[in-house]
């Protein structure tokens, strides 16, 4: 899973869905806290689970360290809802510590942007040169980042897959997460979507208001 983003009824969502499935390990690919109104509940619960955990570029800009080619007319505002989600020097240093990639069996490799970068990641339409960060890389390579679920197979046979995102969808109105089944020698990719509750999440960022609010309440490329 990927891209929480501090929705907690999604993630608990999710987590329960993947309970269910039976599945042996569960994978985060970063950007756990930044927008959302459970920013520290959603690190604590992704630390207390112990699961192999990949940085986003979120995961660094809550730290108040705004990396990446961000617009200049868009920094202030990241730069007050980092401000605002008050994350503790303990998550901070754990954030910053974190992989930019974790492998896996039978050649999986989990990173939030590229192998190279957190900080930027292709959309599903994007032309094939723009995949080629991933040739090679892995038998499969799972990313987040666009919060778009797809799977593409690239010129040198590399399989490409996006999780989608678990907090802040911009495809849907669910949580999306990748099930990954290792079936002897071939790998089974079924995405999978979770129903939660939109309407308590925009109410807490509503009393939460500020900054954090106003992200929520309306955010870059949410599906509608």
């Amino acid at each position: 899973m990927s891209d929480i983003h501090g929705n907690l009824p999604a993630l608990e969502a999710a987590i329960a869905d993947i309970e269910a499935s039976g599945a042996d390990e569960v994978w985060c690919g970063g950007d756990i806290a930044f927008g959302g109104p459970w920013a520290g509940e959603c690190i604590a619960t992704v630390r207390e689970r112990g699961w192999p955990t990949v940085k986003g570029n979120a995961d660094v800009w809550i730290t108040g360290d705004l990396q990446g080619d961000i617009p200049e007319s868009n920094r202030a505002r990241l730069q007050a809802i980092a401000a605002a989600h008050h994350v503790d020097d303990d998550d901070a240093s754990w954030l910053l510590n974190l992989p930019l990639g974790h492998n896996g069996p039978a050649s999986i490799l989990l990173v939030h942007g590229t192998p190279q970068s957190p900080f930027s990641a292709p959309m599903p339409d994007a032309p094939a040169r723009d995949f080629e960060p991933y040739e090679g890389a892995a038998r499969l390579v799972v990313y987040g980042h666009v919060h778009r679920a797809f799977v593409r197979r690239l010129k040198d046979g590399t399989l490409v897959a996006n999780t989608g995102s678990v907090g802040l969808p911009a495809d849907g109105d669910t949580a999306s997460y990748l099930l990954v089944d290792l079936d002897g020698p071939d790998l089974v990719l079924a995405h999978r979507r979770v129903g939660f509750d939109r309407a308590e999440v925009e109410a807490a960022a509503r009393r939460l208001g500020g900054p954090i609010g106003d992200f929520w309440l309306d955010p870059p490329g949410r599906a509608r």
